[in-house]
């Protein structure tokens, strides 16, 4: 009989079958290998199951209601915290959605920006908003995001120079004062504190090694 895990990762399976990733390896070789990083520090079951389902709703066809009645609330509330909104894969949708908002639905000056890009860097900014608010509640959203952009570096002279570029600066400038800001929420314990340092250092650590690749 297949355990909580393992059924985990027969959906995400299922759900990345078409999808690869820059090297050419299967995209399920990501989560798998973020909940790994968690796997080898002794996470509980529930961190190690989010972390493989981390994607499947930003990316695959499986929405937040279906990934809710397959598990239990803590993973969809941990999964719908990492997933951000879906957008177009060019920006034209997306652009004609900005508009019709911006003509009909004037909802509140957050949303009345000057041009398009300015509403695309809102739409960032709100994500980090809601992850920042939502660490606070569950801190196993912090570990799962951290191995996922550890990961990421790991691949990064896969990606494009651009995205390359673009990547380590969200990271750096973005989520890095979100994670610093956040020790004082991990200070509960010395194990917790420990863990939390050890992947600070860890991407800290990652990132700098990408910046030097991408600048050589």
């Amino acid at each position: 009989m297949e355990n909580k895990l393992q059924k985990a990762i027969k959906i995400a399976t299922k759900y990345h079958e078409w999808q690869i990733r820059k090297n050419n390896t299967p995209y399920i070789s990501h989560p798998i290998a973020v909940m790994e990083l968690l796997k080898n520090r002794n996470f509980p079951e529930d961190a190690l199951i989010a972390a493989v389902l981390h994607d499947v709703c930003e990316d695959t066809k499986l929405n937040n209601i279906n990934l809710n009645k397959l598990f239990w609330n803590r993973v969809w509330f941990i999964v719908n915290a990492l997933t951000k909104n879906k957008k177009p894969k060019n920006n034209k949708l997306l652009k004609e959605e900005y508009i019709k908002k911006q003509n009909f639905r004037k909802i509140s000056n957050l949303e009345n920006h000057t041009n398009f890009d300015e509403y695309f860097d809102y739409r960032f900014h709100i994500y980090l908003n809601r992850l920042y608010t939502w660490i606070i509640a569950e801190p196993w959203i912090f570990f799962i995001k951290i191995s996922d952009q550890i990961n990421n570096l790991w691949d990064m002279e896969t990606f494009p120079y651009n995205k390359q570029k673009r990547k380590i600066s969200e990271i750096e400038n973005f989520f890095l004062p979100i994670y610093k800001k956040s020790k004082n929420i991990f200070n509960i314990d010395k194990k917790t504190i420990n863990e939390y340092n050890l992947f600070i250092d860890l991407l800290t650590n990652t990132l700098n090694k990408a910046k030097n690749n991408l600048y050589k």
